[in-house]
């Protein structure tokens, strides 16, 4: 099942959840959410449009199911930010020895220096603003995404 685009949202009320969602205990983090939203597990656009549409009680009741997660995941000593940690470890291990990625890396990186020093550089007449957001927004993520991979991430766990 594809829930990427609600795991960040999850992730900002229930941080445990919105993790687990990514991972081994997807299932499970889906079922609290779509529980407490009223939807259908199954089918991760209701569950999106439910967010967006969330009533602070639902919001409130997000963050209780947080609680009651963290607390049957420690019951089950189960450490999602662990299992994530050692699923992003695995990832580096596996690129290792590949050139790849370090290229493709290094291409977004020098990319986006240069669209900055562009935009910096031209006469503002000469740039549209939405585009130059639009493109310094979505580089911004991938260069973030590159740094994270390579150098990690700080993971603050309540």
């Amino acid at each position: 099942m594809k829930f990427d685009k609600i795991k960040n949202l999850v992730g900002a009320i229930a941080p445990t959840i919105g993790s687990a969602l990514g991972g081994p205990l997807g299932g499970a983090a889906v079922q609290v959410v779509a529980q407490v939203l009223g939807v259908d597990a199954k089918n991760p656009r209701d569950i999106e449009r439910a967010l967006s549409e969330a009533t602070p009680e639902q919001l409130a009741e997000i963050k209780k199911a947080e609680l009651n997660f963290q607390a049957r995941m420690k019951e089950l000593d189960v450490d999602v930010f662990e299992l994530e940690t050692k699923d992003i470890q695995h990832a580096r291990e596996t690129h290792k020895g590949d050139w790849t990625p370090k290229v493709i890396a290094l291409a977004c990186i020098l990319f986006f220096g240069g669209y900055i020093f562009s935009v910096t550089f031209l006469p503002p007449e000469a740039n549209s603003e939405a585009v130059i957001n639009l493109v310094l927004g979505y580089l911004g993520g991938v260069v973030s995404a590159i740094v994270s991979f390579y150098f990690g991430a700080s993971q603050k766990q309540d």
